[in-house]
């Protein structure tokens, strides 16, 4: 898959989803709308057309997403610039262009920006009307999906291919590791040093390296003076470990840059990046709480803060750790979807290491895009589907390892800290707040939480009470079953902890565009937590100092980096 080709269809795919989430026009709704906006705010704020301003953000997208941005332009600038310049919202706009529908009558359209006045006896009135002349407009019939295009339709089957499978989708040798960082590569695994030969990969446990690092740790060689290896001397029985996240989008540490939904930042440098985040599926593993090991330093334009994981501590610990770490952390997933992901975990009981691995699925199984509690999952569900995940693990992971559990957060305190605040998309005019965006999402069901990112307390809290009893029901399991190669134990959400030991900010904490996530900041915070909690709490689980890392720094320099 070229990188131009895949360039152009991201691009098109947040004006229409693969999947079409949602209803009224769900997330294909949604972006249409952010996009629509941005273009009216900079005509705003450069006191210029709108044909104008939509040439200009074009011209801030990387080069690769020319062809998408001129399909667009052709499709739909027409009708964009006559309805903005007749004093059209992005909102009304969008359902001019029928990226939002209408479909119930009874409904009140969904809006994320104040609705202009209007003179139709109803909405439905008014959107039949918006899209007649939309169409007066259009130079090109309007496409129903963007996957519908018949250039575009074996690229979307790929593109569903990649998400569905959580493997690095450039992989030589079949290893499960890859030379290339994103596309679940090394952002997400241990870099591998040798994609032509599978016996050569991050995390083998081996006797010499004397010649080949089959571990990919960056030590290899032999000592002149004692005509050993240097894995033999300096790592052999130092109890290295790997670290390894079994998780959701707070685990991927999921991240969109909030420049990009900021009319007044935007400039030919604001998403020269685009592309590459977009690879790593808007999530920044590299910086994460257990697999972070990186500095923000090269994308500071994008996200700034401190960095720091369980991976740098047992790193720190022993360097023969080296690249030793993977982040199964994926968009969305719950406990019923984590017994399928748990086996994308490259980890072979016999001939790798042990680990100390973490799983944390904070919110998706009380969370949903729906108004109800069907799509919850019940304590008994929730038991069923942990205790298969851990009797996977139990086959699955070398004998000695250690894996964390924790339940799920609290997450009242995301409406508490946000919802008078303005949102990023609002921020020109100060006319959208957190709580007109929640239920935006929640009026075309595609809020990542319902439940928890809504204006009605009754909501909140109930889902919170579902939270709570999953929680209990974590703990309950992992009190009352053992394992035979493994052991488990509960680990309280850190989270809580940051939010109550937080002296600045508490806004500061979570992610600006989506309102949901932990930040940057966050991350690393949680990182220490749950390095004190577990020395505290589990001193004989933390492996001890290797006495050799000072000698393996001067031999070996940053090990062959990442």
């Amino acid at each position: 898959m070229g990188r131009l080709s895949t360039a152009t269809l991201f691009f098109l795919l947040a004006l229409s989803s693969v999947q079409g989430i949602g209803i009224d026009g769900g997330t294909k709704c949604a972006g249409c709308v952010v996009i629509v906006a941005l273009v009216e705010q900079l005509s705003f704020i450069y006191n210029e057309t709108v044909a104008d301003s939509l040439a200009r953000f074009c011209s801030y997208l990387p080069p690769e997403i020319d062809i998408a941005c001129q399909f667009v332009i052709k499709t739909y600038g027409p009708s964009i610039i006559d309805l903005l310049e007749d004093n059209e919202t992005p909102d009304t706009v969008c359902y001019g262009i029928e990226f939002c529908k209408k479909y119930d009558k009874s409904k009140k359209m969904c809006h994320l920006f104040p609705l202009p006045p209007s003179h139709f006896k109803d909405e439905t009135e008014r959107v039949t009307r918006l899209v007649t002349k939309a169409k007066g407009k259009s130079s090109s019939p309007f496409p129903k999906e963007i996957c519908s295009i018949s250039a575009f339709k074996k690229l979307c089957q790929l593109f569903n291919n990649f998400t569905d499978y959580h493997t690095p989708l450039f992989d030589e040798d079949g290893d499960s590791f890859s030379i290339e960082n994103t596309f679940r590569g090394a952002d997400w695994r241990g870099k591998d040093c040798n994609d032509l030969n599978p016996k050569i990969y991050p995390g083998r446990l081996t006797s010499s390296d004397a010649v080949v690092d089959s571990n990919c740790n960056g030590i290899v060689g032999i000592d002149p003076a004692s005509n050993k290896s240097y894995e033999e001397l300096w790592c052999n029985g130092t109890m290295a470990m790997g670290t390894i996240l079994l998780g959701d989008s707070a685990g991927a540490h999921f991240h969109i840059p909030p420049s990009w939904l900021t009319a007044k930042e935007l400039n030919t440098d604001t998403y020269s990046d685009l592309l590459t985040i977009l690879e790593n599926e808007l999530d920044w593993p590299m910086l994460s709480f257990v697999t972070g090991f990186q500095t923000t330093e090269k994308w500071k334009k994008d996200i700034q803060g401190p960095v720091d994981s369980t991976y740098l501590k047992m790193r720190t610990l022993n360097r023969c750790n080296h690249r030793d770490y993977q982040n199964i952390g994926v968009n969305g997933a719950r406990s019923s979807s984590m017994k399928e992901l748990v086996k994308f975990l490259a980890r072979h009981r016999l001939l790798d290491k042990p680990v100390m691995a973490t799983i944390e699925l904070l919110g998706n199984d009380v969370c949903s895009g729906h108004e109800d509690t069907s799509h919850m999952t019940t304590p008994e569900e929730y038991y069923n589907n942990m205790h298969y995940v851990f009797e996977y693990l139990d086959s699955a992971l070398p004998v000695g390892s250690v894996v964390f559990a924790t339940g799920l957060v609290d997450g009242r305190i995301l409406y508490d800290t946000l919802h008078s605040n303005i949102h990023p998309i609002g921020s020109t005019r100060g006319d959208v707040t957190y709580s007109d965006f929640y239920d935006y999402l929640n009026c075309l069901e595609i809020s990542p939480c319902f439940g928890w990112m809504n204006s009605n307390e009754t909501w909140r809290n109930l889902t919170s009470d579902r939270a709570l009893e999953l929680t209990q029901t974590m703990e309950k399991l992992i009190k009352e079953t053992k394992y035979q190669n493994i052991t488990v134990l509960y680990m309280p959400v850190p989270l809580h902890q940051v939010f109550d030991t937080w002296k600045g900010d508490k806004a500061d904490l979570i992610e600006p565009v989506d309102g949901f996530h932990p930040s940057q900041i966050t991350n690393a915070l949680v990182a220490n937590v749950t390095w004190q909690y577990i020395r505290d709490t589990y001193p004989d689980i933390v492996p001890p100092e290797n006495p050799y890392n000072e000698l393996i720094q001067k031999k070996f320099g940053d090990q062959g980096g990442y």
